[in-house]
């Protein structure tokens, strides 16, 4: 008697192909130039702040006025900080800080708090000695002994002056530096942390003062920051600053107590959504 060979491939939805490949045909243009976003959030409130920002009714609705901070540049060229205007990174934080009940205020004489808007790039500063290296021991010695007596302890916070640009103060920019200070901190996770310090990271620094205080009394009272940064290598800020902001959008007005926030997004505008699929008929597979 002769073998028989029967196949048994599942029952197939006759609609579901033609939906898959209108699916594949609009998301596949997409895929090919979205990249793939690693954001990483640092958070502070004050108590009294957020005792009175999250209710029982749900988020306090607040107001505010956006202002531009400081700007930091990079060590290498990156042409793409300087392409996006401010009004745009201002515009795409409005639509994220609504998801907080945060608004824009409706005249200069409303409003509830002051956003600073600080953004940049952290700066790692090749070390030329070791792309370069001498052949003169003893003047690469001296060269050593020069770098160690003008280590100084360089400011770690905006102000007029500016930066002097060394890992740990990127770590104080970005806010690695209150998770790093964590005494439950995983050794894993510390040397990752460490890791992120030697590359360029994009940020933004958004930092909420109580307008109403400054008006009266001129008393600079900052409720709540959040410092949010990503990888810059295979990226542009043009795209960047967008998946900074989405990523962040959950944190604001919130204390992290140290914790990171960790997001995976998307660089780049946009949301991509994907509705139900109906099956509207099936088609039954026969036996051979």
């Amino acid at each position: 008697m002769a073998n028989k060979k029967f196949s048994r491939r599942p029952k197939i939805p006759r609609a579901v192909a033609p939906v898959l490949i209108g699916l594949a045909l609009l998301i596949d243009p997409i895929f090919g130039q979205i990249k793939k976003a690693r954001v990483l959030v640092d958070s502070y409130a004050d108590k009294g702040y957020l005792d009175n920002k999250e209710t029982d009714d749900g988020l306090r609705p607040e107001t505010y006025h956006f202002v531009e901070g400081k700007f930091v540049g990079g060590y290498i060229r990156d042409p793409s900080l300087r392409e996006v205007p401010f009004t745009e990174i201002a515009e795409n934080l409005a639509v994220e800080l609504r998801k907080r009940n945060y608004y824009p205020a409706g005249s200069k004489d409303e409003g509830d708090l002051l956003i600073v808007v600080n953004r940049g790039v952290t700066q790692i500063q090749a070390d030329f000695e070791d792309l370069f290296p001498t052949d003169d021991e003893e003047e690469s010695l001296e060269s050593e002994e020069d770098e160690e007596s003008t280590d100084e302890n360089p400011g770690t916070y905006l102000d007029e002056s500016g930066y002097t640009y060394r890992e740990q103060d990127n770590a104080k920019l970005i806010g690695f530096d209150r998770a790093l200070k964590r005494r439950d901190l995983g050794i894993q996770e510390s040397i990752e942390l460490q890791e992120m310090l030697k590359e360029e990271r994009y940020f933004l620094i958004l930092s909420a003062f109580d307008l109403k205080a400054l008006r009266e009394t001129g008393e600079k009272r900052m409720v709540w920051s959040t410092r949010f940064s990503m990888d810059a290598v295979k990226v542009n800020f043009n795209d960047a600053h967008f998946a900074l902001s989405r990523a962040a959008s959950g944190y604001f007005g919130t204390n992290l107590d140290g914790d990171l926030g960790k997001v995976n997004t998307f660089a780049g505008p946009g949301e991509i959504t994907q509705g139900e699929l109906k099956v509207v008929e099936t088609l039954e597979e026969k036996e051979e």
